[in-house]
Formats: structure tokens, C-alpha cells, sequence
């Protein structure tokens, strides 16, 4: 699967991949060593999430994280 974030808010992405995991946001909690409310509050947009616990859901899910630069290389 690929997902071009920047078509997305963070939000949006981590829900979507929790849903498409059949996961709950328990169960999500529970794998990043997080409380249920910091989840709810990921998926409303209300807290940024960093980018340790993206590397997490990213390996929880088998993805890879790229992350390019909006520099453009000369």
C-alpha cells in the first residue's frame, strides 16, 4: 500500500491505518505504550503525533517510512 501523506492530516492517516489493522484504539494504545485517550486525541487532531511513535505504528504494519525533503536537489 501506498499513501502520499501529504494528501492527508496525520489524523486521518493514523486512523485510517488502525481501521484498515482491525485494530481498536485500545489495541493500538496497548502496542505503543500509550493511554487510550492519547490515541483518541492522535486520530482528532488534537495532539501531534512524533516521529517515534509514527516509526512504531509504521512497523507495526510492515510499512516503510521515507521521508523526503522539500528541498528540491539542484
Amino acid at each position: 500500500m501506498k499513501l502520499n501523506l501529504k494528501d492527508y492530516s496525520n489524523s486521518d492517516v493514523i486512523k485510517f491505518l488502525r481501521e484498515y489493522g482491525s485494530m481498536t484504539q485500545k489495541d493500538l494504545a496497548k502496542h505503543l505504550k500509550k493511554s487510550v485517550r492519547t490515541v483518541q486525541r492522535y486520530e482528532a487532531g488534537d495532539i501531534q503525533i512524533d516521529l517515534e511513535t509514527i516509526r512504531n505504528i509504521c512497523e507495526l504494519y510492515d510499512l516503510n517510512l521515507i521521508i523526503e525533503s522539500k528541498k528540491k536537489k539542484d
